[in-house]
């Protein structure tokens, strides 16, 4: 793996939705910095509330479009044509990887962008080979009954993540969400936006169906972490971070019902 060059400072970082990049629809946007030198390297386009609809729109549609039709042969393989293009294309994340966090080039070589794949491949293999169960049980007529187990998809999935292993943390939530049948909205940290965005181009170039991987970018309350999570068409939540964060994430998630995955604080509680 060759040492790649640092991003311009003139790079944009766009929002993903429905397979296509886009500005921020009010024109926001924000800096993204590099943490070695504190310089300014990128700008990021901050998703409005309406961008944030669409890509929870457009995640939802998917599921009653090709992706939602698809054998799980078919997504095992889509599944895995990602981390192969990850893996063709490691000199790029790893750029973005060293840009946002600032870690040494031999960490996140050996770390973060091998992981990052290899989260997408290992899913595809465990649910590939995921037995069903079923048993048979009696009946008062003296028959006998068959029960079986049907796993459906659980809908859009809300994926927040932190700023430590950007890519390595966000694929371990995207990777067995979209292997289940899910599909995703990604909020980055705003500190960490390039993988999550780049990631969006080797959905495109494998032929993930549009809609099935988004990502919006900007912050918490009063953006897109609070939009994205408090919007009633997310059907769960996982999300990394501080625990003060999770709690509020927590009292959104409670509106509905809806399922939620934390880790949160350095005790994960």
């Amino acid at each position: 793996m060759t040492s790649p060059p640092s991003p311009s400072v003139t790079e944009t970082i766009l929002n993903f939705i429905d397979g296509s990049y886009r500005q921020g629809s009010d024109g926001k946007s924000f800096p993204n910095i590099d943490p070695a030198t504190g310089l300014q390297i990128g700008l990021v386009h901050e998703a409005s509330e309406a961008d944030v609809a669409d890509a929870v729109a457009a995640a939802k549609a998917a599921l009653k479009g090709p992706w939602g039709k698809m054998t799980t042969a078919e997504r095992v393989k889509l599944i895995t044509a990602v981390a192969t293009e990850i893996e063709r294309r490691a000199d790029d994340f790893l750029a973005a990887e060293v840009a946002d966090t600032g870690k040494p080039r031999h960490v996140a070589s050996h770390i973060d962008i091998p992981r990052g794949a290899a989260n997408f491949r290992m899913f595809a293999d465990v649910i590939s080979t995921m037995p069903g169960e079923s048993f048979n049980t009696p009946t008062p007529d003296g028959g006998q009954a068959l029960n079986y187990t049907v796993r459906k998809p659980k809908g859009v999935v809300a994926v927040v993540c932190p700023w430590n292993f950007p890519l390595l943390l966000m694929t371990w939530k995207v990777g067995p969400a979209l292997a289940c049948g899910n599909t995703v909205v990604v909020k980055p940290s705003e500190e960490t936006p390039r993988t999550a965005a780049l990631l969006g181009e080797v959905m495109n170039a494998v032929g993930m169906p549009k809609g099935v991987y988004n990502v919006v970018h900007g912050f918490g309350p009063g953006s897109a972490g609070e939009f994205l999570t408090s919007n009633p068409d997310v059907d769960a939540i996982t999300f990394t971070g501080e625990t003060g964060t999770g709690q509020a994430i927590m009292q959104k998630a409670a509106v509905g019902v809806r399922d939620i995955s934390f880790e949160l604080g350095g005790k994960n509680p």
